[in-house]
């Protein structure tokens, strides 16, 4: 199999070389950062808790932008093995614009992004509820 062939597919050096043009691209500090993100939402993850990175102003904290979606570009790499993904910012349900990280067929295909964006304000929307329930139940048991 050539390099090419290769490609996006996960090797035994794939994830070591993947680390090394992570460090290079956004430096010592935000490899540090993007790290220690990351290997927080793997554990959250494994112990079956959601995992959102979300600060003050939709900001994740001590992430901008750029290292955001290095980020999620990570845990893509991470989760399937593979780094043949795409990011393509959606419009998120509060207004303030998010990530998502798609296969690349999808990430050209405007009503499949549609659809996604759709199903992620459902899930957004449900768990906005689920978290107000869950508050109004603590308030009572408080009060």
């Amino acid at each position: 199999m050539s390099a090419r062939e290769d490609r996006g597919r996960g090797g035994p050096d794939f994830l070591d070389v993947y680390l090394e043009s992570l460090r290079a691209r956004v430096g010592a500090r935000g490899f540090e950062a993007v790290i220690r993100a990351a290997d927080a939402t793997c554990l959250l993850l494994a112990g079956g808790h959601p995992a959102v990175l979300a600060g003050p102003d939709g900001e994740a904290d001590g992430l901008g932008s750029d290292l955001q979606r290095e980020y999620l570009a990570l845990l893509a790499v991470l989760i399937t093995g593979r780094s043949d993904h795409r990011l393509v910012r959606l419009p998120g349900v509060d207004g303030l614009p998010g990530w998502a990280v798609v296969e690349a067929h999808v990430a050209d295909d405007g009503a499949a992004l549609d659809a996604l964006c759709r199903q992620i304000t459902v899930r957004a929307r449900a768990g906005a509820q689920s978290a107000l329930a869950l508050e109004s139940l603590w308030d009572e048991d408080r009060g």
